[in-house]
C-alpha cells in the first residue's frame, strides 16, 4: 500500500500534542482508580496483576501455556504493585526483568462500562489484547489459549472475563474477527471503534494514535496520521492505530440493528440504549457526530469532569436529545428506564453509610432532573420480583422499541442501497438467532422474561378447560379463578393444547415444583390432578428450571436441531374407558400397546411434543388421529436428515392417563428408538423400510427427500402389494418387534441379502403360501396349489434360471440398469404349534428335478396401438394372440392338459418368460429387477388357471 502524500499544510504544534496525550491519560488514569474502586479485594488482585500475566510466562501463573508462549507487553515495565499482587497468588513468586526484542502485545485495554456508572458487580470485564501484526498464526493460537486460561482463573472469584486479540493494522482494513456470541464480527466495524475510543482505558502498552489527531481534522485521518509519524511527532513503538471514525457506511446501521436484536434476546434493557444511538447517529447521516468525536472535543478544550465525560451519561444524554427532536415521550420514558438499570443503583432506598459513592451521587441527580418520584423508583427497583403481568407490559414495550428502531435502521440502509459492507453469512447467523428468539409460529412457546425480572414464580394459577364450536382449549389464569368468576380478567395464557400452556409456564418459570399450585376446571375436566402434577414434575425433571442456554454460532450456522424433548400421550385421555366399559380390557394374550388384545385396540389415541432445538427454540406439537403415532415420529426424524450425520436424540415417553400408561410409553420409546435405529446406523438407509402394525393399519416408513415418511395400508394384501414395489436400490426391511406378528415377514426379511433372489413357502393343508423377495428387497407373494415340495421349488428353479440367463445377456450390454444377481436360495417356513417359527434351508438337486410337466414360455410385445401381443410356446408347439385372439390362454391351457396322461387340471406354471419392458411395468429410467418378472409371471398364469378351471 502507498503511504498517504505528505501534507505540509496541516498544522501540528508539538507541545499542544503532548498536552492532550497528558489529558487522555490523566482522563484514563482517573477513571480507572474508579474501577478498582468498584471491585472487590480478590477482584483487585486480578486487575493489578493482570499486564504481569501477558508480559511474562512463569509456571505458577494463571494462565502459563509454556516458556515459548508470545509474551510482552510494549512499553510496560512491571511495578511494585504488580509484583506483589502475584506474590499473592503464589507466595514464591520472583520476578526477573529480562529484555525483549520483539513485544507480543502492544497494548492491553479495558473494554465497556468499566469504571463509567454503568458499571456494577453485575458487569463483566472486556479487554482488547493488541497483538503484533508479526505474530504468525501459531502464536496467535498459543496467545489466545493463554487467554482463556487466564479466563477461567478469573471466573473463579467472580469475574466474567473475555479477551479480544485485536490486530489494529488488520482491523484498520477491515478484517474484523469472526462473529460469536461476544464478537460482532463484521456487523458493526465503526460503531466498536467509536465505542473503543469513548470507552477503552489503557491498562498497559501504547495509546491510540487516535487521541492526537485534532477533531478538525477526523476527515483527514489518515492523513494527519503520516503527518504525525514522517515528522516524527510520535515514536515508531509509541502508539496503535485502528484507524479513523469520519467514513462509516450506511450498511453498518443495519448491521448494527441486527447485532443489537441478537444481544436483547438475553441482555435487551442494554441493547435499547444502543440501538437508539445507532438510530441518533442515522438521523445524521452522512454528517454523523459520533459520541467519540464528542468526547475528543471536549477533551480538546479541556473538560475533565469525569461525570460530565462518563460514556454512558454521554450516551443517554444523546439519545435524549434525538427523542426529545421528535417528541417521542414514550420512548425517552423507556431509554431512561434503560439506563437506570443498566446502573443498578436503587435510589428508592436510603442512602446509608458507606453506598453513598460517585455513582449513586450522579445517579441522583439524573433522576431528579428527569423528576422521577419516590413512588415510581420504588416501582422501578422492585423490578427483580416484577410479576407476569409487568413482565408482559414491559416485554412488549421494549419489543415495540426494538422493532421500531429496527425498521427504521434496515429501511434507512435499503434507502442508502448499502448493505454490502456486511459479511453475508454473519447477517445470516444473526437473522436466525432472531427468528428463533422472536419470529412467532403455531405451537412455539414465547420467552416473556428477557432479563426482566428474578422471580415470576406464582403461588397459585387456574386452569380451565373450555369447549366452543366442537373444540376443546385450555385458558390460564392468574390465582384462583373458578369458571364464571373471571369478571373480564384475560388469560395469562390460551392454547388448544395442553402441554403447550405448561410448557409456557414452565419455560418462563411461573410455576415451581414445590411452591406452585394449579387448579383444574371445571371438576369434570378431562385431566386429573395427579396427571398435570406429573407431567409437571417431568418437565422439572427434563429441562431444570426451565433455563435456554445461549446458542452456539455453530449451531446457528446449520439447520436446526433437536436437542432435548419430551413426548405425552394420552393427555387428559383414557385409551382403556372404552374397553372397561364393554367389560373386553383383555380378551387374549395380546399385550402390544399398539394392538392390544383380541381386537388389536390402538392405545396410544394422542401425542404432545415438546422439543428444544439447537437454535434455543422451545416448540409444541400435537398429533391425534388414526396416523397420530407415525406423523409424530416421521415429523421428529425430519429435524436429522439422513444426509446430515446426525443421529436423532432418544425420546422421552409418558403416559400417565390409565393403568396401562407406562406400558404405553414404554412401547411408544422402543418404536422411536427402533425406527431411530434402523435408518441411521444403517449402510442401506438411503432406500430402507421400517414396517409398523398399529391397531388394523400398516405402514411402512422408506426414506423419501432424506427423511422416513410413512405409507398406511388397511390389509396385509395391499402390505405386500406395496412391499412388491420396484426399488431403485438394495431395501432391507425391518419389521416392528410386536408387529405382523401372525406372519413370516420379519422371519424371511431377517436373513435377506443383497443381489440374492429368495424363496421361502409355507405349507398350509394342500395350498402353500410363496414369498420371494429379490435381489434389490422387493415381495413377491403368491397363494397356489400344493403337490410336493419338488414340484414347487422345481417350476421356481426353471423360471428362475431363464430370468438369470435373461438378464445376464442384457447385463452386458449396460441397456437395462439392472443389479447382477448372485443366486437364488430355497427355504421352508416350518412353525409347529407351541414353538417359534423357524427356517430350512432346501437344497435343490438337478438330478432330482420333478419331471410332472413340461415348459411353459411366454414372449409379448406392444403393438403401435399400446396393444399386447403374446406368443405362448409349450413343448415347441406356437399359441398366438394374432390367430387365437382372446381365445389364447383357452386354447393353451386345452393343450396343456390334452398333453397330460391323467388330465387333470392341477395348475399351469409359467417356466421362461420374455416381455417388453411396458408390460413389465418398468419405466425407461428403471433397471428391470426379478420381481418384474415374477409378477408378470403371477398373471399370466391366473389368466391360464382361471381358462383351466371352466374347461
Amino acid at each position: 500500500m502507498l503511504a498517504p502524500p505528505t501534507h505540509p499544510a496541516l498544522e501540528m504544534d508539538g507541545v499542544l500534542l503532548r498536552s492532550v496525550q497528558r489529558r487522555f491519560m490523566t482522563i484514563n488514569n482517573d477513571r480507572l482508580r474508579r474501577v478498582h474502586q468498584c471491585v472487590r479485594d480478590r477482584q483487585q488482585i486480578f486487575l493489578e496483576v493482570l499486564p504481569l500475566l501477558f508480559h511474562i510466562n512463569h509456571p505458577l501463573l494463571p494462565g502459563y501455556i509454556s516458556r515459548d508462549t508470545p509474551a510482552g507487553i510494549a512499553g510496560f515495565v512491571p511495578g511494585k504493585q504488580h509484583i506483589a499482587a502475584a506474590k499473592k497468588i503464589t507466595k514464591s513468586f520472583k520476578y526477573s526483568r529480562r529484555t525483549v526484542r520483539e513485544h507480543a502485545v502492544h497494548a492491553l485495554y479495558l473494554m465497556g462500562s468499566g469504571g463509567t456508572i454503568a458499571y456494577s458487580s453485575k458487569s463483566d470485564f472486556d479487554f482488547w489484547v493488541c497483538i503484533n501484526p508479526a505474530l504468525d498464526e501459531e502464536a496467535r493460537r498459543e496467545l489466545a489459549r493463554k487467554a482463556e486460561g487466564i479466563e477461567t482463573w478469573a471466573s473463579g472469584f467472580g469475574l466474567e472475563v473475555h479477551f479480544f486479540l485485536m490486530n489494529d493494522e488488520a482491523f484498520r482494513n477491515g478484517e474484523t474477527e469472526s462473529l460469536s456470541r461476544e464478537s460482532s464480527g463484521s456487523a458493526q466495524h465503526h460503531l466498536l471503534l467509536d465505542e473503543f475510543y469513548r470507552t477503552g482505558l489503557l491498562i498497559a502498552g501504547r495509546y491510540p494514535i487516535w487521541w492526537l489527531v485534532p477533531p478538525e481534522y477526523e476527515g483527514d485521518y489518515d492523513a494527519y496520521v503520516h503527518e504525525l509519524k514522517h515528522r516524527r511527532f510520535v515514536k515508531p513503538d509509541e502508539t496503535v492505530d485502528f484507524g479513523g471514525i469520519s467514513d462509516m457506511p450506511a450498511g453498518e446501521f443495519f448491521g448494527a440493528a441486527l447485532w443489537q436484536l441478537y444481544k436483547a434476546v438475553s441482555s435487551p434493557y442494554k441493547s435499547v440504549l444502543k440501538i437508539l444511538l445507532m438510530e441518533a447517529y442515522a438521523d445524521e447521516y452522512p454528517a454523523i457526530h459520533m459520541l467519540s468525536q464528542r468526547y475528543k472535543e471536549a477533551v480538546y478544550d479541556g473538560a475533565n469532569n469525569l461525570d460530565e465525560l462518563d460514556p454512558y451519561v454521554q450516551m443517554v444524554s444523546r439519545v435524549e436529545e434525538y427523542l426529545l427532536e421528535y417528541g417521542e415521550l414514550e420512548r425517552l420514558e423507556l431509554a431512561r428506564r434503560c439506563f437506570y438499570f443498566k446502573v443498578n443503583e436503587r435510589m428508592s432506598l436510603p442512602d446509608r453509610r458507606g453506598n453513598i459513592t460517585w455513582r449513586r451521587e450522579l445517579m441522583r441527580e439524573l433522576v431528579e432532573e428527569w423528576g422521577w418520584s419516590q413512588p415510581h423508583l420504588a416501582m422501578l427497583d422492585s423490578r427483580p420480583g416484577w410479576k407476569i403481568q409487568r413482565v408482559l407490559e414491559e416485554r412488549q414495550a421494549l419489543v415495540d422499541a426494538l422493532s421500531q428502531s429496527y425498521r427504521a435502521l434496515s429501511e434507512f440502509a435499503r434507502s442508502q442501497a448499502d448493505t454490502q459492507s456486511i459479511d453475508p453469512a454473519e447477517l445470516n447467523l444473526l437473522g436466525r438467532r432472531l427468528y428463533a428468539a422472536f419470529e412467532r409460529k403455531a405451537g412455539k412457546v414465547d420467552i416473556i422474561n428477557p432479563g426482566i425480572s428474578e422471580d415470576l414464580v406464582e403461588e397459585r394459577l387456574s386452569l380451565h378447560q373450555v369447549r366452543t364450536r366442537g373444540q376443546e382449549g385450555w385458558l390460564l389464569y392468574r390465582g384462583l379463578v373458578r369458571p364464571g368468576e373471571t369478571g373480564g380478567q384475560r388469560p395469562l395464557k390460551r392454547s388448544h393444547s395442553l402441554i403447550e400452556v405448561l410448557a409456557w409456564c414452565h419455560f418462563n418459570r411461573l410455576v415451581h415444583p414445590f411452591g406452585s399450585m394449579i387448579t383444574l376446571h371445571p371438576e369434570d375436566c378431562s385431566v386429573s390432578t395427579w396427571e398435570l402434577r406429573s407431567v409437571v414434575d417431568c418437565l422439572h425433571d427434563l429441562f431444570p428450571e426451565g433455563r435456554l442456554a445461549e446458542p452456539e454460532m455453530e449451531d446457528l450456522g446449520n439447520d436446526a436441531r433437536v436437542r432435548s424433548n419430551a413426548l405425552f400421550i394420552n393427555l387428559g385421555v383414557d385409551p382403556m374407558a372404552k374397553l372397561t366399559r364393554e367389560g373386553k380390557q383383555l380378551v387374549s394374550s395380546r399385550t402390544d400397546a399398539l394392538s392390544y388384545g383380541g381386537r388389536w385396540e390402538n392405545l396410544a389415541h394422542t401425542f404432545e411434543m415438546i422439543l428444544v432445538t439447537t437454535w434455543q427454540e422451545v416448540l409444541t406439537f400435537r398429533y391425534s388421529g388414526p396416523n397420530a403415532l407415525v406423523d409424530c415420529l416421521c415429523d421428529y426424524l425430519a429435524w436429522s436428515p439422513l444426509g446430515s450425520g446426525h443421529v436423532p436424540v432418544g425420546v422421552n415417553c409418558f403416559s400417565f392417563s390409565s393403568t396401562r400408561g407406562g406400558a404405553v410409553a414404554h412401547r411408544v420409546e422402543q418404536v422411536f428408538r427402533n425406527v431411530i435405529d434402523w435408518f441411521y446406523h444403517n449402510r442401506w438407509r438411503d432406500h430402507a423400510r421400517y414396517v409398523l402394525q398399529v391397531g388394523h393399519c400398516y405402514y411402512v416408513l422408506q426414506p423419501e427427500n432424506d427423511t422416513p415418511r410413512p405409507a398406511g395400508f388397511k390389509s396385509l394384501d395391499a402390505l405386500w402389494e406395496h412391499l412388491g414395489q420396484p426399488q431403485e436400490g438394495f431395501s432391507p426391511v425391518r419389521v416392528d418387534d410386536d408387529s405382523l406378528q401372525d406372519t413370516p415377514l420379519a422371519l424371511i426379511y431377517g436373513v435377506n441379502k443383497p443381489d440374492k433372489i429368495q424363496l421361502f413357502y409355507q405349507v398350509r393343508g394342500d395350498q402353500a403360501e410363496v414369498f420371494v423377495i429379490d435381489e434389490l428387497g422387493s415381495l413377491f407373494h403368491q397363494q397356489v396349489a400344493f403337490h410336493d415340495a419338488l414340484t414347487l421349488l422345481t417350476q421356481f428353479q426353471r423360471f428362475f434360471d431363464k430370468v438369470l440367463h435373461r438378464r445376464t445377456s442384457h447385463a452386458g450390454t449396460g441397456t437395462d440398469g439392472s443389479k447382477e444377481i448372485e443366486g437364488v436360495e430355497y427355504y421352508q417356513i416350518l412353525h409347529r404349534p407351541g414353538s417359534e417359527p423357524r427356517l430350512e434351508r432346501q437344497n435343490l438337486s438337478p438330478f432330482k428335478q420333478s419331471r410332472h410337466y413340461f415348459g411353459v414360455q411366454v414372449i409379448g410385445n406392444v403393438l403401435e396401438d399400446n396393444r399386447a401381443q403374446f406368443t405362448m410356446y409349450c413343448n415347441d408347439q406356437e399359441f398366438s394372440s394374432l390367430e387365437h385372439g382372446e381365445r389364447l390362454f383357452e386354447e393353451v391351457a386345452r393343450y396343456v392338459v390334452s398333453k397330460r396322461a391323467s388330465g387333470q387340471t392341477y395348475p399351469i406354471y409359467i417356466t421362461d418368460i420374455d416381455l417388453a419392458r411396458p408390460l413389465l411395468g418398468a419405466d425407461a429410467l428403471q433397471g428391470l429387477q426379478t420381481v418384474h418378472f415374477l409378477n408378470y409371471k403371477k398373471r399370466i398364469e391366473q389368466r391360464l388357471n382361471d381358462a383351466l378351471a371352466k374347461l
